[in-house]
């Protein structure tokens, strides 16, 4: 009866880990570099790396679409029309796409934020 119990235990605790694990999964997304820019079209194309090659992948960015912009330790946020302007988003811009369970863009993320050093 105690092994049954204690082994009942364990096994709740096991799940219980594993549903919290899930739960901190690593942001979906893609990135890569940008090929090329439809503003009036409101898409990004971006080549990015699979299992086996390198692909050119179009992205449709809604209005809602948030871009980050890094640059050293300065940290922009601007809405979709206005990033489309920005000097940073160029062909051959490094950048990361945050996805949805749906695969639409949420952030499109130029740049990365330099660690403030210590002295």
């Amino acid at each position: 009866m105690v092994r049954t119990v204690l082994c009942a235990a364990i096994a709740l605790l096991l799940t219980a880990g594993l549903a919290v694990a899930q739960e901190k999964k690593k942001a979906r997304g893609a990135r890569g570099v940008v090929k090329k820019i439809d503003a009036a079209g409101s898409s990004i194309t971006v080549t990015v790396k699979t299992k086996d090659s390198m692909e050119d992948k179009e992205f449709k960015i809604g209005e809602s679409v948030k871009f980050v912009i890094f640059k050293g330790e300065e940290k922009t946020e601007l809405a979709a029309k206005d990033g489309f302007k920005a000097a940073e988003l160029k062909e051959g811009a490094t950048v990361f796409l945050a996805l949805n369970d749906k695969g639409e863009v949420t952030t499109v993320t130029l740049g990365q934020m330099r660690k403030k050093k210590d002295k």
